[in-house]
């Protein structure tokens, strides 16, 4: 399948190598231990934990999220529940390393996945209530780089990776929906579809060559539908054009379920997607693809809207703090409206509020295209404190900071009753009020998904979106 789209991947992509470079990304790891066990704690202000890890003990506060639901939190390494509601606050693991928590669609079940071995990084996937009951590992075949998502109409887990797709209730047995090596199972908003990616047959002399399917499947039961195969993306090599095959990586469906979203990956090249991939929409029937916009596929840079709009980071480039900026777009009509940033700044890790209508950001000073690391201490402290909590209407107007926030924030988001944000700053988690007032501390110490990254990231890239859940009722 060809998509005429070609002129938009071309300037990507091209862009794309003009930026590789040698720089490449250490990964952590964390530490070793056995499996999770429950523990219940006491709750309240300034709750200190036991720890087997190193380092200061945790501090949780679940007085603080009062009104506004649950939240699943990974304090060193140690996986909490916290409830707004009872205030009360309970450890569920006491050893090894939990990551990735995530609530089912009623808030009564975690699932997270622990590495108890991070030498090898050999890690389970669990199931528990959030009051730490019922613990229990899944008997599906997982690894620590399985994916899993739960149903957002009951307690059923989509578990995919090497092992095929599993359907995983959180009481009873599992069962194998498909056997294909799948990407990430994404869930349609009924809870009756489940999307994926799979890379077709290659000759293995040559692993360039390979393409994407993407496909659904009815978790009832029925064959997998193919809905395409990745367009060849196009590149200009001074000499002439070539076309190169792609992946495909899921990025979510259609509010109303009747399409999906997913980026091209040229070639599946790490380099080439480290600096932006285009962003597709695909109506369920149609067999061409509209391209949206090119931007970096970081977790928490694409926000889906209650109807039609999504809210992303445009912008190509591996930088953080150059070149980067907001635009909604109407994933039907491919309609693009990019918001202004605050002035000499970037806009990076936005959110659009439940009903669609405001935009909680970070604002970080631009430093352009040629500043690609810092030579010393006091730059990057610097920028780390250029980085402001913002808020403005979904058309642009209003933009202004919450100053009260304080510096240094990261991955700011909407409660429910849009009343509240929660962000991170100071490897601690806070919440304000929408208006302003005084924030209040949740969680500290967290660390981000790149223990090694520390405040430089991965390019500027600070994520810390496998070490919490937010269940709203």
């Amino acid at each position: 399948m060809r998509c005429d789209t070609r002129k938009l991947i071309l300037s990507s992509v091209s862009a794309a190598l003009i930026l590789m470079t040698a720089l490449s990304l250490v990964c952590g790891h964390g530490l070793s231990g056995t499996g999770p066990e429950t523990v219940p704690v006491r709750a309240g202000a300034g709750s200190t934990m036991p720890s087997s890890s190193p380092g200061p003990a945790p501090e949780v506060n679940a007085a603080t999220l009062k009104g506004q639901g649950r939240l699943a939190i990974v304090c060193q390494n140690l996986l909490f529940a916290l409830d707004g509601q009872t205030d009360t606050t309970t450890q569920i693991t006491d050893s090894g390393q939990a990551s990735r928590p995530a609530w089912s669609h009623d808030g009564e079940w975690l699932a997270y996945m622990c590495v108890t071995n991070p030498q090898s990084t050999t890690g389970t996937l669990w199931l528990v209530r959030w009051a730490g009951t019922e613990a229990h590992q899944v008997e599906a075949p997982t690894s620590s780089d399985s994916q899993f998502s739960w149903s957002p109409t009951d307690d059923v887990l989509a578990v995919g990776g090497q092992n095929g797709i599993w359907l995983v209730p959180a009481e009873g047995k599992p069962c194998q929906l498909s056997n294909a090596v799948a990407s990430a199972p994404v869930w349609s908003p009924d809870g009756k579809t489940l999307a994926y990616s799979v890379t077709l047959p290659f000759d293995s002399n040559h692993p360039e060559d390979r393409s994407d399917a993407l496909y659904t499947i009815d978790v009832d039961g029925g064959q997998p539908v193919q809905r395409l195969v990745t367009p060849q993306a196009v590149i200009d090599l001074a000499a002439g054009i070539e076309e190169l095959p792609a992946g495909i990586e899921l990025a979510g469906w259609w509010p109303d379920g009747k399409g999906l979203l997913y980026w091209v990956d040229p070639l599946h090249s790490a380099s080439l997607a480290a600096d932006g991939m285009p962003l597709c929409s695909l109506r369920l029937g149609n067999t061409k693809p509209t391209l949206l916009a090119n931007g970096l596929n970081r977790q928490g840079w694409l926000s889906l809207g209650p109807q039609d709009d999504i809210l992303m980071v445009k912008g190509g480039g591996r930088i953080v703090w150059s070149g980067k900026s907001l635009t909604l777009i109407n994933v039907k009509s491919g309609q693009i409206k990019d918001l202004p940033n605050p002035p000499c700044c970037v806009s990076i890790d936005p959110s659009l509020s439940k009903d669609g209508n405001r935009i909680a950001f970070v604002a970080a000073r631009d430093l352009g295209y040629n500043v690609w690391g810092f030579n010393n201490g006091k730059d990057l402290t610097a920028w780390v404190a250029s980085r402001t909590l913002w808020i403005e209407n979904a058309d642009g107007t209003g933009a202004h900071p919450l100053t009260s926030a304080g510096q240094g924030i990261c991955q700011p988001r909407w409660s429910k009753d849009r009343g509240h944000i929660l962000y991170v700053k100071d490897s601690s988690l806070w919440l304000i009020g929408a208006d302003g007032g005084d924030p209040v501390e949740i969680c500290s110490p967290i660390a981000a998904d790149d223990p090694t990254a520390g405040n430089f990231g991965y390019y500027g890239f600070i994520s810390y979106g496998n070490q919490m859940a937010w269940f709203q009722p």
